[in-house]
């Protein structure tokens, strides 16, 4: 059945919907204001652990200044450029409003996966945001690209910057301009909303205060069972390593040791998570010590 098949909502159904509505909209407001006292809860850190020094971000700024400063008359043009694009963008959005039945203007620029919902293209509020956002991301990108004196370390640092801020900004990552994000909440009277704030709080208030996204169900897994599940035993330990021994499951045993160096990133379980699987229990198996 498509929408336009589909019988008139009653009264009754929407006196419901607008109940859930407005319970779901009570429950924002209870846990903005959880969000609040645990973001109050955050502790002191240090702040070379929490990424880029601020004398990294300094000198990527001092640098594009410097540049344009010695070439002001280029800044100027890229500005009237991005001026023109955009007061012609406005007319042409206009004139097609203007037409009465919306079709979406021409877009000169490549697919972008973040924008295939369809109201992108047939909505005239979400193209003309999503053009524009292209058009301020090609201005801001090509007037960075446009540089010539500076050093290979600062452009880099220039151009890592400018791809995160422009990215940031992308329509799709407000609320307020993501037509998924606006369906997905219409569809559900507010409880998706309410679910990604309460995803958002308990990953806060399990943390302190800092925002440590959970990325797997912290009960799956239980040690000994579908995790690490390879006898081994710690040897050594430090505040920044653990040695884990294994020893050979086989009745001769090769003279030379093996050790291994997981990947930082992941915890050394990554190698050992079922017998099945588990590239620990495969060495031990072909009788190696293992450290």
């Amino acid at each position: 059945m498509t929408t336009a098949d589909k019988p008139p909502e009653t009264d009754v159904e929407a006196e419901m919907r607008l109940a859930r509505l407005n319970e779901n909209l009570a429950k924002l407001d209870g846990l903005s204001k959880r969000l609040t006292t645990a973001l109050a809860q955050r502790r002191q850190t240090d702040l070379a652990l929490n990424g880029p020094a601020p004398e990294v971000f300094l000198k990527a700024a001092a640098a594009y200044l410097a540049e344009m400063m010695q070439n002001p008359s280029r800044l100027v043009e890229h500005q009237v450029s991005y001026w023109g694009k955009t007061l012609k963008h406005y007319v042409e959005a206009q004139q097609v409003l203007a037409k009465g039945k919306f079709l979406a203007p021409p877009d000169p620029f490549p697919a972008d996966r973040r924008f295939q919902n369809p109201l992108w293209e047939t909505h005239p509020f979400c193209n003309y945001l999503k053009q524009q956002y292209q058009r301020n991301a090609e201005a801001v990108t090509t007037a960075v690209n446009d540089m010539e004196v500076l050093d290979p370390a600062d452009r880099k640092r220039v151009d890592y910057f400018t791809r995160q801020i422009v990215d940031m900004m992308s329509p799709t990552n407000f609320l307020a301009t993501n037509p998924d994000a606006l369906e997905k909440a219409v569809a559900t009277d507010g409880m998706s909303l309410v679910q990604g704030l309460e995803n958002l709080v308990r990953d806060i208030e399990s943390h302190q205060g800092d925002l440590v996204v959970t990325l797997a169900d912290q009960k799956a897994f239980k040690v000994g069972e579908n995790l690490a599940t390879t006898p081994g035993e710690v040897v050594y330990r430090n505040p920044l390593i653990e040695l884990i021994q294994y020893a050979p499951t086989t009745p001769k045993v090769h003279k030379t040791p093996l050790i291994l160096f997981p990947p930082w990133i992941n915890k050394f379980y990554i190698l050992d998570l079922k017998p099945a699987n588990s590239l620990i229990k495969w060495i031990v198996d072909q009788g190696f010590t293992l450290f």
